[in-house]
């Protein structure tokens, strides 16, 4: 697993994809992505919004030239601190992280489900572009 040191969603920053397992999560799957956007190995992340107006990765997974499965955490609600995307808050745009800086957004197809956080839910992306 790789760590960078910045929370900051700059293109020029190095971009830090710790997440933390609050115990609340939902799987989206990732069918297919733009080969023109991805390359094995690359990351696809996702970032949830703290009240200071920075940002959170809240899951990633490598892609790997075939179907993933993205695990995106929610909010711990036994905790003060936003650690985690509130119920029904929007997990759109995906990120493209490659050397660990952010390369571009990705917008998603999705085939079921959505683009909002739902405890143990499932989404289903047909294509990232």
């Amino acid at each position: 697993m790789i760590f960078f040191s910045c929370l900051n969603l700059s293109a020029q920053e190095l971009v830090d994809l710790k997440w933390i397992n609050t115990g609340s999560n939902m799987t989206v799957a990732i069918l297919n992505v733009n080969r023109d956007l991805l390359s094995k190995g690359d990351t696809i992340a996702v970032f949830y919004n703290l009240p200071d107006d920075r940002k959170r990765c809240g899951g990633f997974v490598v892609w790997n030239d075939d179907r993933v499965a993205l695990t995106i955490w929610g909010d711990d609600n036994t905790t003060s601190e936003k650690d985690g995307f509130y119920n029904e808050e929007e997990f759109s745009p995906l990120y493209h992280i490659k050397n660990g800086l952010i390369k571009t957004s990705l917008n998603p197809k999705f085939l079921a489900g959505g683009s909002y956080f739902r405890h143990n839910g499932i989404s289903v992306i047909e294509n990232l572009y």
